[in-house]
């Protein structure tokens, strides 16, 4: 029932959801799907909740950061990761509803995603403000500025001075000095006119309350600072730093694709020299971000290879060696599909659309990850992952010469926004915790619809109320009997497991002896299908697809495990209690097969997605 991110063996998994924003393939209909999906071990050991809208999932998970999240993402994404993946068999009831019903329940959870998202960029400037004061209280005299880190300075880049040539053409004379003028004379008088005192209190945290904030004193400096990194990197003619760009593993540019690289690079000089004539607004990041994609593409295009910046931040969890090479297996094997999936990418989007900002974000996002697996593989150093999706905003230091408040304003000042931080934290963890029976993946969907319809409404469209609060409908297969007996169901489906649905193919390829087959792929040391992996405790026998021999099994695996606790006792000092560990895990969760129920399905981490299979064959067509 709970979905959690921390155990580390997972990093496999997401670098390979990546894949899933480029293969979507379910087709749209008012329609509204609840979905099930059973347990297994580790990550939801009683099952998982979600609804489905068209492609898109929306569910709830537990992160490191302890904040109980809305997430949304596409059904392919989703069902890899739990089905494939996680080798969990998935249960969907559709309720069939109208196009302006379904928009109300959609917009609903929308809304909450929204505001949970607006939270937490919240926090993320209350945080900004925190590392800028103590950067400005620091003697240095630099402040870390979002991108401005693939940039250094040099003979002078023939790129960025020909951009700088042209910008003059189009501005008028002498552009540049007023405005970097204008803007260090604002920098100057900041401390005077009370900058440094901006302030907001964080909002309060309420159900469906949208948490408008002011935000505080970053908020007014980091944008000029941004705007001056521009200006300094087009007058001294700042070049791409080469430690912070890659080349791709993928193939040579083909002319098709030069001429789409070179479409796509005059498109940003275009937006550069737009953005720069928008004098009143916050044009500086964007324009750090399209000067450096701009000066990447200019080296693509000369060697005629593709070449990205380096988009994984420092801040993020890091995976060491001694971590992935237990597991060293399933990130070689997330590495091949990453370059295979960049290498469909191209073929797809780059062979059959004009590359757009979207779709290059996507393919730097890609490549990024490949990069981070095969960097560290080769290398044999950490590697970095992250949820979320990849930004060129590598920091860079950069010299500031305005006055800044007394050591002991300072410390105010500081003090202020870190008890602040802090507060609003606490809140948000609090607001969005996890309880298991309380407020799980499965109470949240119930009290979420709740919320977004009416009583009637609710009636109208879906059927008869459903509390997790005032009956077991928390625990998710009880949920979903609840959505089937209780809600307008028009039909049911049933999603495989990946186990279950290559045994299917392996039944229906070998008629006739299909006992053999189920005698081979019943347990762990004969299978073809599934191979032992250190995301799981080792086992014997597969209960998951018997019933009535299911606890024959389940003492044979309990057996299995309390040897390997035993042994474990005397390998300990060499395995520091790995075996040990693994002995306990694995009798633990054959306990509920002595009576006849599953939990453990086994893990499938080298599992190719289906969308990706289907797609390559479909452009081989």
């Amino acid at each position: 029932m709970r979905s959690s991110y921390k155990r580390p063996f997972y990093l496999g998994r997401f670098f390979l959801l990546l894949l899933f924003p480029f293969f979507s393939l379910f087709p749209h209909g008012s329609y509204l799907d609840f979905i099930y999906v059973d347990a297994n071990t580790g990550q939801s050991s009683g099952g998982h909740s979600a609804i489905r809208f068209d492609d898109t999932v929306i569910h709830f998970q537990y992160y490191p950061d302890e904040i109980f999240r809305v997430v949304r993402e596409s059904y392919e994404r989703f069902s890899y990761s739990y089905n494939t993946y996680s080798n969990r068999t998935g249960k969907i009831a559709r309720i069939k509803i109208s196009e302006k019903n379904l928009d109300k329940i959609r917009t609903g959870f929308e809304k909450l995603a929204l505001i949970q998202f607006k939270h937490l960029k919240n926090l993320e400037s209350i945080r900004r403000d925190i590392s800028f004061l103590k950067e400005t209280k620091d003697p240095s005299k630099k402040v870390r500025i979002k991108s401005f880190g693939y940039f250094k300075k040099g003979e002078g880049s023939k790129h960025t001075l020909s951009l700088r040539k042209e910008l003059d053409f189009t501005n008028k004379p002498g552009w540049l000095g007023e405005l970097r003028s204008r803007l260090k004379e604002e920098m100057s008088l900041a401390l005077e006119k009370g900058k440094f005192d901006l302030f907001s209190h964080s909002p309060e945290i309420e159900n469906g309350q949208y948490p408008f904030y002011k935000e505080g004193v970053s908020s007014w400096f980091i944008p000029r600072l941004e705007k001056l990194a521009v200006l300094e990197i087009l007058d001294s003619g700042y070049e791409l730093d080469p430690e912070t760009i890659f080349q791709s593993s993928g193939n040579k540019l083909s002319e098709a694709e030069k001429d789409k690289l070179l479409s796509f690079k005059n498109s940003l000089k275009n937006s550069i020299l737009e953005l720069l004539k928008e004098e009143n607004s916050d044009w500086g990041h964007n324009t750090l971000v399209d000067l450096a994609r701009f000066l990447v593409l200019e080296k693509s295009l000369e060697d005629g290879v593709p070449y990205f910046l380096i988009t994984f931040p420092d801040s993020v969890l890091q995976i060491s060696k001694t971590t992935w090479s237990e597991d060293k297996k399933i990130i070689q094997s997330s590495s091949e599909l990453l370059l295979e999936a960049a290498k469909t990418f191209r073929e797809e989007r780059l062979a059959r659309e004009n590359l757009s900002e979207e779709n290059y974000i996507s393919w730097e996002d890609l490549e990024n990850r490949d990069w981070e697996l095969r960097t560290g593989l080769t290398r044999g150093i950490s590697i970095r992952n992250t949820f979320d999706r990849l930004s060129p905003d590598l920091l860079g230091d950069f010299l500031f010469s305005f006055p800044t408040p007394n050591i002991d304003k300072h410390e105010e000042y500081l003090k202020r926004s870190e008890n602040e931080e802090e507060k609003y934290y606490d809140n948000l963890k609090r607001f969005y915790d996890f309880k298991l029976i309380t407020k799980n993946c499965t109470s949240e969907i119930f009290d979420s619809i709740n919320l977004i319809l009416e009583e009637k409404e609710y009636a109208e469209i879906l059927g008869e109320k459903i509390n997790p609060h005032t009956s077991a409908s928390f625990i998710p297969f009880i949920a979903y009997n609840s959505v089937v007996s209780r809600w307008k169901v028009e039909n049911e489906t049933v999603e495989l497991s990946h186990r279950k649905s290559e045994l299917e193919k392996l039944y229906k390829s070998n008629k006739g002896s299909e006992w053999k087959t189920y005698l081979k792929e019943s347990n762990v040391f004969s299978s073809s299908i599934y191979k032992p992996n250190p995301e799981d405790p080792s086992f014997v026998f597969f209960t998951d697809d018997v019933i009535l021999l299911r606890p024959i099994y389940g003492i044979v695996n309990l057996g299995w495990g309390l040897g390997n606790f035993a042994a474990g006792i005397f390998t300990s000092p060499f395995d520091r209690g790995k075996r040990v560990k693994d002995g306990l895990q694995t009798a633990f969760f054959s306990l509920p097969e002595l009576i006849f129920f599953n939990i453990r399905k086994g893990s499938f981490p080298s599992a190719k997605p289906k969308q990706l299979e289907e797609k390559r064959s479909e452009f081989q067509e």
